[in-house]
C-alpha cells in the first residue's frame, strides 16, 4: 500500500493562530465543529490542502483563532506574596475539542492571604462571562497549584480576556481578594 506523503503549511496566515495535524477518522467537518469554524474557512485556507474533501492523517491545517494557540501567559501579582511565588496560564485546544485554561501556580497556603482554605483559577470572557476551576497543590511546600477549564463549546477566547488566581473560603462562600491576573491578548500569546 503506498504511503501517503503529510501536506503541511509553509506558514499559516496572520489570522490562522493555531495549527492541527489530522488523526484517522477526521474529517472537515468534523473540524470544523470541534473548532467551532466554518468549514469554508478552513478549505479556503489551507491551500496546501488539493482538495478538501480528502484529509489524511499526519496532513497539517491551520485553524483560525481570535487568541494564538498554544498560548502561555505569565500572571501578574496583585498583592504582596512572598519570595518565589509566580502563575502562568496555559492557553490550548481542549482534550475534548473547543479551548482549554490550564493554570499553574506556585503559592502559599491560601490561609496567609486571610481566612481562605482554596485557591480558584477564573476567565472572565467579555460578552459571554466567567468560568473557574479549584486550584489543587502539589504536597511540595509552598505547593504548586493547578487547575484546568475546559470551555463549553459555546464559549470562545475572545482578545481583553481577564484570567485570575484567588483564595476562596469554601466553607462560607467567600472569595478574597485576586492574588494573580492577567489579560489575553493576541500580543500576549
Amino acid at each position: 500500500m503506498p504511503t501517503v506523503q503529510r501536506r503541511i503549511p509553509k506558514e499559516c496566515f496572520p489570522a490562522f493562530l493555531g495549527r492541527y495535524t489530522v488523526k484517522s477518522g477526521d474529517n472537515l467537518y468534523k473540524l470544523s465543529q470541534l473548532f467551532r469554524v466554518r468549514m469554508e474557512a478552513l478549505a479556503v485556507n489551507n491551500p496546501h490542502i488539493d482538495n478538501p474533501n480528502i484529509i489524511f492523517p499526519g496532513d497539517v491545517l491551520c485553524v483560525p483563532g481570535l487568541i494564538p494557540y498554544p498560548c502561555i501567559i505569565e500572571l501578574t501579582p496583585k498583592v504582596d506574596l512572598p519570595f518565589g511565588t509566580g502563575a502562568i496560564v496555559y492557553i490550548n485546544f481542549a482534550p475534548r475539542g473547543g479551548q482549554s485554561i490550564s493554570f499553574l501556580a506556585t503559592l502559599p497556603l491560601p490561609s496567609y492571604l486571610g481566612n481562605y482554605d482554596i485557591y480558584v483559577g477564573k476567565i472572565y470572557i467579555p460578552t459571554v462571562g466567567e468560568f473557574r476551576s479549584q486550584l489543587f497543590p502539589t504536597p511540595e511546600d509552598p505547593p504548586t497549584w493547578s487547575g484546568r477549564i475546559e470551555l463549553p463549546t459555546a464559549a470562545s477566547i475572545t482578545p481583553n480576556s481577564r484570567v485570575t488566581i484567588g483564595p476562596i473560603n469554601s466553607k462560607m462562600g467567600i472569595s478574597g481578594g485576586i492574588a494573580f491576573e492577567g489579560i489575553i491578548n493576541s500580543s500576549s500569546c
